[in-house]
């Protein structure tokens, strides 16, 4: 999530969206005290330093056990992963109870409550993406580095609860639907298609007057190689992907 204070807009971060590409690529432009909650450490390994709004995160109560290990682990060793990961895990910790266990994704009607001013004053955008497509990503992403071999089913079929699999599925909401939607009704003022995301961000920026002209980042990529993403699919996973993302494939018409 990103709420700049400079711009007057807070992005919603879609799970399997580019989201970390749209904040790595933002980041340079926004203010000192904008806040921006996820990706942090693609960001410091980037090459960019910590604005003022951030560091001061790093000093909440909930967040300080985190820093008090990530600034021991950059004094013994520097600017490493590890050192990263943990000033990305602090200022999360900040926002776990009053917005969501996992702060990156979290639902509008919590972040609505949380920013009341923001949320009715800036413009607010997202993007969403082909559930058949995104649930690709979420399989390759879930199952990155496990020790056993998941197929593709049987990962749909724990987004499904057809079966208990906790260590395979998302931490969070399995659609990205209640992260822009209030009352089950959009609730932010434009969602933009990532099959088109280049363009369509452009005419974001361009809309907010951000001055930026940038390709976005490249996106993490998970190893695997997804080919045809329809020969990944047999009837059955067409309609649990149907099931799972039914508010998406309505709305969107996908």
């Amino acid at each position: 999530m990103i709420i700049s204070h400079k711009y007057r807009f807070m992005f919603i971060h879609c799970r399997k969206v580019a989201g970390s590409s749209i904040k790595n690529t933002l980041w340079p432009y926004l203010g000192d005290d904008d806040i921006v909650i996820g990706s942090l450490d693609e960001i410091l390994k980037n090459g960019h330093t910590l604005n003022s709004r951030a560091k001061k995160t790093l000093y909440h109560p909930r967040a300080l056990n985190v820093t008090r290990k990530a600034f021991l682990e950059r004094w013994r060793y520097g600017n490493t992963n590890r050192y990263r990961n943990l000033v990305n895990t602090a200022v999360k910790a900040k926002y776990k109870k009053t917005l969501f266990r996992n702060p990156v994704h979290s639902p509008a009607e919590a972040v609505k409550r949380y920013f009341p001013y923001e949320w009715e004053n800036y413009y607010k955008f997202c993007f969403v993406r082909n559930p058949f497509d995104q649930a690709l990503s979420e399989y390759f992403y879930q199952t990155r580095g496990l020790e056993r071999d998941v197929s593709f089913s049987h990962f749909l079929k724990a987004m499904a609860g057809e079966v208990d699999d906790p260590k395979i599925v998302p931490h969070g909401f399995r659609s990205n639907w209640p992260l822009y939607t209030c009352d089950d009704e959009l609730a932010i003022d434009y969602a933009g298609k990532y099959e088109s995301i280049e363009e369509e961000f452009k005419i974001v920026c361009q809309h907010l007057g951000v001055p930026c002209q940038d390709r976005l980042m490249k996106e993490k990529k998970a190893k695997g190689d997804k080919g045809e993403i329809s020969s990944w699919y047999s009837e059955d996973d067409i309609q649990r992907v149907r099931s799972i993302y039914a508010d998406e494939i309505r709305f969107f018409g996908y």
